[in-house]
Order: structure tokens, then C-alpha cells, then sequence
């Protein structure tokens, strides 16, 4: 299942970036896209000489990965690659719509000329998500779209009149941009079906319906729970042991509601004859 750093492309360093966020960034982007696969040994001396650089900055890569759950630091060994923990996606789930809610409240509190210029920003995006629907010479739509979800959040993010509120966000969703790509892979989620619900919170949102525009959003991020299921079945090596374990037990559990349903609708069946049979007798006792 693992896989090698060998195989991805070079990385081209610029003069003009901090050289350990290059690296993070390629990194991040390599695992997220699945090309960098769980349990791959990413070590300090291999990652320098790919990039060409020292191991100082690939170092600093490395440590704000792990700090991001992304990888876990093996002592004399290097960082591994980790699984995918459905646990730590419903709570970053939880903790992002706090935030992206608190957010967009804001919106009642900016100056008219400010509000228009985000609502302004939120539906460029949007028209640049549809075009891109559209563009059939894009090699990897996949990526491509996944970048301008983000651009739609991060704008959302922006009407609080902070950086931080996003920051805060992407230091967190490492997981869950995981699993987005896996379910834009299977077509779990089309790309069609996450516009139209980011239109349907701008349109809200536009027109001053805040309670309708929070309750779409919370469903609009927390569907990626809902989707999950079939993800994991898919990828089964690419999760923790104990997200396979909550999978069992939410099936086993579904399959014994659906069995309690089965039996009481049969035991009803049954009854109504019983039923029936004892309102003849009642009439002819009666006559």
C-alpha cells in the first residue's frame, strides 16, 4: 500500500517562498490527492535530496504535517503516512461549523459597501465553479474543484473581517480534504451536487434569511459524514483500525433496526386475520 517518494514529480523551489512551506504544501497536496498513500516512511534524508535542499526545512514540513494528523513521527525511522480516523473528521466537522456559522453571522454587522463586496466575492467563486463544470479540457477536475470549494469557504470565512477564522480551519481539515477527494473519486459527492448547495447558502445568505442560510450550511458541511460509509468499504487500508470498527457497529446496528422492523411488520400481518376472524365471531354470537 505504500508508496514512494521517488515517484513524485520534482519540486521546483523559488527564491522568493519560505522553503519549508514549499515543501509543506507539495507534501500536503501529495497526500491529500492520494498520490502519497497511508504508511509510506517519509524520512528527513530522502525528502533533501529529492528536493534538493537541507534537512532543516523539510524538518519543519514534516512537523507541522504531524501537527495536522497527517503523519506520526517514528523515532529513528522517519514520519509514516497516517490512516484516515473517521473519529477525527466528525470532530473537525463539529469544531468548522462553529466557526464557518460564526462567521457569516458577521454579515449583519458589516457596512453595506463591505457586505456587497463579499457577497460580490462569494458569487465569483461561484461562477468560476460552474465554468469549470463546464471545461472539458481540464485534466483533473477533481483537484481543480476541490481548490475552489476551499475558495468558497475561505471567502465565507472572510465576511468575519479575520484571517484567522480559515487559518484555524485549514490547520484542522487535514483528514477530511482526504476523504473529499476520495468521494469526488468514487462520485460519491458530484462536483454538481456541492454547487448547488453552495448556491443555495449564497442565495440565503444574500438575501438576509440567516436562520435558513445556517441550517444549509451545517448540512452542506456535515455531508461529508453521511458519505463516508461507502468510502471506507472502497479504501478499507486507508482508514484506522477503529474507523473500520465504527463502520461494523453502525451496520450491525442498522441491520438489527431493519430486522425489529421486519419481525413487528410481520407479527402485524398476522394479527390483522386474528383481528378479523374475532369480529365475525363477536357478530354471530351477537345475532
Amino acid at each position: 500500500m505504500a508508496s514512494s517518494i521517488l515517484s513524485l514529480p520534482k519540486l521546483r523551489i523559488s527564491p522568493h517562498k519560505v522553503i519549508s512551506a514549499q515543501i509543506y504544501d507539495f507534501l500536503r497536496k501529495h497526500i491529500t490527492e492520494t498520490n502519497i498513500t497511508p504508511g509510506t516512511i517519509l524520512s528527513e534524508n530522502s525528502l533533501s535530496k529529492h528536493f534538493n535542499v537541507s534537512r532543516q526545512p523539510v524538518r519543519e514540513a514534516l512537523m507541522r504535517l504531524s501537527y495536522e494528523g497527517m503523519l506520526r513521527v517514528m523515532p529513528q525511522r522517519g514520519s509514516v503516512v497516517e490512516r484516515i480516523s473517521v473519529s477525527e473528521i466528525r470532530q473537525t466537522v463539529f469544531v468548522r461549523t462553529a466557526i464557518e456559522k460564526e462567521c457569516v453571522l458577521n454579515i449583519t454587522n458589516l457596512k453595506p459597501k463591505d457586505r456587497e463586496e463579499c457577497l460580490l466575492q462569494l458569487e465569483r467563486v461561484l461562477q468560476q465553479q460552474k465554468r469549470l463544470l463546464q471545461d472539458e479540457e481540464e485534466k483533473d477536475i477533481r483537484a481543480a474543484y476541490l481548490r475552489l470549494d476551499d475558495l468558497f469557504h475561505e471567502r465565507l470565512c472572510a465576511i468575519s473581517g479575520t484571517n484567522m477564522a480559515w487559518n484555524t480551519i485549514q490547520s484542522l481539515k487535514g483528514q477530511m480534504d482526504r476523504i473529499r477527494f476520495l468521494t469526488f473519486d468514487k462520485d460519491v459527492t458530484p462536483p454538481e451536487t456541492v454547487t448547488h448547495e453552495h448556491e443555495e447558502i449564497f442565495a440565503h445568505l444574500k438575501t438576509g434569511d440567516m436562520k435558513q442560510c445556517l441550517v444549509l450550511l451545517s448540512q452542506h458541511l456535515s455531508n461529508i459524514i453521511d458519505t463516508q460509509k461507502p468510502i471506507i468499504r472502497a479504501y478499507s487500508d486507508w482508514f484506522t483500525p477503529e474507523s473500520l470498527n465504527m463502520l461494523r457497529r453502525d451496520e450491525a446496528e442498522m441491520a438489527e433496526v431493519k430486522d425489529k422492523k421486519t419481525k413487528a411488520e410481520g407479527h402485524g400481518s398476522v394479527d390483522k386475520p386474528k383481528a378479523r376472524a374475532s369480529r365475525t365471531s363477536a357478530k354471530k354470537d351477537a345475532q
